[in-house]
């Protein structure tokens, strides 16, 4: 991801507004036959997942799942609408921290529409990575402003996604659940590693000396795979990045850290009271450690947003810990909706309203 746009911010990082039409001139990436044929192979395998996969795996039936379903209320409804809202404005602090000079409303519109295409369409994450970058010229950002930003975003959500399994892993190991010792001693090693990660992130980017480290670790590495492995100029790129991500976080670091962790604990609301709405009566421990889990298993890219993975998954950790099949299945279906459908009508008018704003700048 980041590579693309450092490659287009070669020669054209200091360019002025690049606000002509939508984007600047710049286009969506075109997709290949390979391209459409993992697509098509990923939403296959959403519908075998879900159609067939939960209630095999989780040794339950629709019929019992839709009785679960059918226990949610409007007000239940209307309260995770709310929910998702407030997730999806709490985000906007996480990119107006990333990219100083964007409005809290140009946030909403970027989070809303990449969300839209990256939780719904097929290679929906590549679409709406080009789709923000292309939002954020038309407003007159500059190429490697831009490129910053995207790649500091992109750390912080990788950094996220790390961190929340490994306070599911702490709930797991240190709380008051009564799970399984094969599934506690993983927690453990799962919580080490991540936290490893996590130290070893942070160093990287504010520390010259473990970064040429991990400089010299790439080059040893690549050097066994043969002379013609050895990245040229890599020392140059990991400066180069290290130095502009440590900027971004030095001014807006605290920003965006306040704004991803309002939007999970929003969102952690919204699968609690789905959860509660089709009658899973787990107790706040074990529906902490099944969401953060949730939240890891969304980076598996082999279905758009990980769909599928990621209900059959934290379904069937919701019944290891304790919950009937039909109300776990029902938990991870229900939360599912609110963040793949959900979103959509939000997504759709933020991408009028930028389209209808472009060809306004347009007009003479």
């Amino acid at each position: 991801m980041s590579r693309a746009v450092d490659e287009s911010a070669e020669g054209n990082g200091d360019e002025g507004n690049g606000g002509e039409g939508n984007g600047g001139g710049l286009t969506l990436p075109p997709l290949g036959l390979k391209d459409i044929a993992r697509a098509l192979v990923g939403l296959v395998l959403v519908v075998l997942l879900i159609a067939y996969g939960l209630p095999y795996f989780l040794d339950t039936s629709w019929a019992e799942i839709w009785t679960q379903l059918s226990r949610v209320r409007a007000p239940h409804a209307v309260a995770m609408a709310a929910l998702l809202v407030g997730a999806l404005v709490s985000y906007t602090w996480v990119l107006t921290g990333s990219l100083p000079g964007l409005g809290h409303r140009q946030g909403f519109k970027a989070n809303a529409v990449s969300s839209l295409v990256a939780n719904v369409l097929p290679l929906g994450a590549a679409i709406g990575f080009a789709l923000q970058f292309m939002m954020y010229r038309s407003w007159g950002f500059l190429k490697r402003e831009i490129s910053s930003s995207l790649l500091v975003t992109g750390l912080w959500n990788l950094l996220a996604r790390i961190a929340l399994p490994v306070i599911g892993c702490l709930v797991l190991v240190a709380g008051p659940i009564d799970a399984p010792r094969i599934i506690i001693n993983g927690a453990l090693l799962a919580g080490v590693a991540g936290t490893g990660v996590l130290v070893v992130a942070a160093l990287m980017v504010f520390s010259d000396t473990v970064s040429a480290q991990i400089v010299k670790l790439v080059h040893t590495a690549a050097g066994w795979f043969g002379r013609g492995a050895r990245p040229r100029g890599l020392d140059q790129i990991i400066t180069d990045q290290r130095h502009r991500i440590a900027s971004v976080v030095r001014h807006g670091g605290l920003e965006m850290t306040l704004g991803m962790a309002g939007q999970f604990v929003l969102l952690f609301g919204l699968y609690w009271l789905a959860a509660r709405s089709v009658g899973l009566d787990l107790p706040l421990a074990e529906l902490i450690a099944a969401y953060t889990f949730r939240q890891m298993l969304t980076a598996v890219a082999v279905t758009p947003g990980g769909l599928g993975v990621t209900e059959v998954g934290t379904a069937g950790l919701l019944v290891i810990l304790g919950g009937s099949a039909g109300a776990a299945s029902a938990t991870a279906l229900l939360y599912a909706i609110y963040a793949h459908l959900v979103v959509v009508p939000f997504g759709v008018v933020a991408l009028v309203a930028w389209r209808v704003e472009g060809r306004r700048a347009a007009v003479p």
